[in-house]
């Protein structure tokens, strides 16, 4: 962390420093609040040229990362028996949250080095 740049950001800073600093407060909340994310297991997930990997903890909810370390958009269609048709986008490195933050998991978009975080809840 580059602590000199963000010892002097300001409130209402958009730069890019200060939306990776927010990402990364988000990220560490929900790994408090999440048993999943902090106590539980890293299964990778088919995903063609992205990167994807499911932490579960028990019965907790389910989060699923998915990563383009491209530098070209990817179009997914993850298709795996632990994943469900939909999940909840919680958190993206490149957008704010959508009014309805339901990815279709089987039809969806990544842009160039963008990375997901999202949940949906235990089944048995």
């Amino acid at each position: 962390m580059p602590w000199d740049v963000i010892e002097g950001m300001t409130e209402g800073d958009n730069s890019t420093e200060a939306r990776l600093l927010e990402l990364c407060r988000h990220l560490g909340a929900l790994r408090v609040r999440e048993r999943s994310l902090s106590l539980g297991e890293a299964e990778a997930i088919p995903a063609g040229q992205a990167a994807a990997f499911l932490r579960s903890w028990d019965q907790s909810e389910r989060f699923l990362v998915v990563l383009n370390p491209g530098n070209q958009p990817l179009h997914l269609a993850l298709e795996d028996p632990r994943l469900p048709p939909q999940a909840t986008l919680r958190l993206s490195t490149h957008h704010p949250l959508p009014q309805d933050p339901q990815i279709d998991l089987r039809n969806f978009k990544l842009l160039p080095y963008e990375g997901l975080l999202l949940s949906f809840p235990y089944t048995p």
